[in-house]
């Protein structure tokens, strides 16, 4: 059945349309023009939409614009926005950001474990234990955003969810996950490649939605959408091919390996794939993420291919192998090697130190993308330890969806 916020979604990206052509949009078989209609005149009772000679646009005013913000970042990530932009989800939200963590059920538990469920696959929320109930929100702008469009300015008390973190009971729970994991029986697993594909090509600007990413890889269909580059089509094939050819290799991470997997994903660029840089190179509105001159970039990759190929002890830890993978993520996205194509690099360079250690590959989930990018190209300065430790529950909650998924089979 269609919801005020599918109206309101297509009303958003295509304005100017009639009614009619707005249930078409939609698409969907139970969609009625009556009940659009209906749905249309409440969005602009609500101000959220103008009226036109019988065509329908979003409002230009604050409040449509974060609405159609929140639903638009739903859906182009795959999120149910019909379930997470409501004013229940917004006060749990709310809740968990005020106070940085929730203890005990706020609401009755159908109600929780709807809202958890939804909150929890997609990265925004960590359950910590189940009975007693303890969660925590994972500060982003879309969580803040979320709570403010239904309650108005709210404070979080972890702007950075490390300050709200306990690494030592962050090692336990992924200590107790990868055993679990490593008693299960692997031939169910499948690794989610696309949605790694896609949130790491979204962290460096690419436009495609997590649908288009899919239709590409599973189909070979662009998107027949004037607004969307081509290139960022074409990004998605020569990344998912470098990571074919690099992460499931029994190739090292060596130097050789390294540059062909840049040459391959970064195929599009004009210049410089494959190559290391022979210039210096700065990121783009971080002054404080400093690269190294390009001249001493030998000894440092040198130091690096030296230090990635170094064993881990058989029965290293979770956490340890976390940490020495976050650290080779961190090292080669600081030495910067590349004039452009470092961070996918480092990531993918993160998943392979992962697989030679036994640890299925992992995904960057969507809510933790700006906790990330706070750590890595939009920090102030380096910090392996907190890395380290963002990376450690980025693998904690993956390890957990993955384990719920194999035992369901779901």
């Amino acid at each position: 059945m269609v919801s005020r916020l599918d109206v309101f979604l297509v009303v958003g990206l295509y304005p100017g349309l009639s009614c009619a052509n707005i249930v078409k949009k939609i698409g969907k078989v139970q969609t009625s023009y009556n009940g659009a209609y209906n749905l249309l005149q409440e969005l602009k009772a609500d101000a959220l939409v103008v009226e036109s000679k019988e065509s329908f646009s979003a409002s230009e005013n604050k409040k449509a614009h974060t609405l159609l913000s929140l639903v638009y970042f739903c859906f182009k990530n795959g999120i149910d926005y019909n379930k997470v932009v409501s004013e229940k989800s917004a006060e749990f939200v709310k809740m968990g950001l005020e106070k940085g963590q929730i203890d005990g059920l706020p609401f009755d538990a159908k109600t929780v474990r709807r809202i958890v469920g939804q909150l929890s696959k997609n990265g925004f929320a960590i359950v910590e234990s189940k009975k007693p109930f303890s969660c925590k929100i994972v500060p982003s702008q879309f969580t803040q955003l979320l709570a403010e469009y239904f309650f108005g300015k709210t404070r979080v008390k972890c702007p950075l969810l490390l300050d709200c973190l306990d690494e030592q009971f962050v090692n336990s729970k992924l200590e107790k996950q990868f055993s679990s994991y490593k008693s299960l029986e692997k031939e169910k697993f499948a690794f989610d490649e696309i949605g790694f594909i896609y949130i790491s090509l979204s962290l460096e600007g690419n436009t495609l939605t997590l649908s288009e990413t899919e239709k590409i890889i599973k189909q070979n269909i662009t998107p027949a959408i004037a607004s969307k580059p081509f290139k960022d089509a074409q990004q998605v094939l020569d990344y998912k091919k470098a990571l074919d050819g690099f992460i499931f290799s029994n190739d090292s991470i060596t130097q050789e390996s390294i540059l062909e997997f840049h040459r391959t994903a970064m195929n599009s660029l004009a210049a410089g794939a494959g190559q290391f840089r022979t210039k210096n190179v700065r990121i783009k509105g971080n002054p404080n993420f400093k690269t190294p001159d390009w001249k001493g970039l030998h000894g440092l990759l040198r130091d690096f291919f030296k230090n990635a190929n170094l064993q881990e002890k058989k029965k290293a830890s979770a956490a340890k192998i976390v940490e020495r993978a976050a650290f080779l993520h961190n090292e080669f996205q600081r030495i910067h090697p590349f004039i452009d194509g470092n961070s996918r690099t480092a990531r993918a360079i993160f998943l392979k130190a992962l697989i030679q250690n036994n640890f299925p590959p992992l995904k960057i989930p969507v809510g933790f993308s700006d906790q990330y990018m706070k750590l890595t190209k939009l920090s102030e300065k380096r910090d392996d330890q907190k890395f380290a430790l963002l990376m450690k529950q980025i693998a904690l909650e993956n390890l957990k969806h993955l384990i719920k998924k194999i035992e369901y089979d779901y």
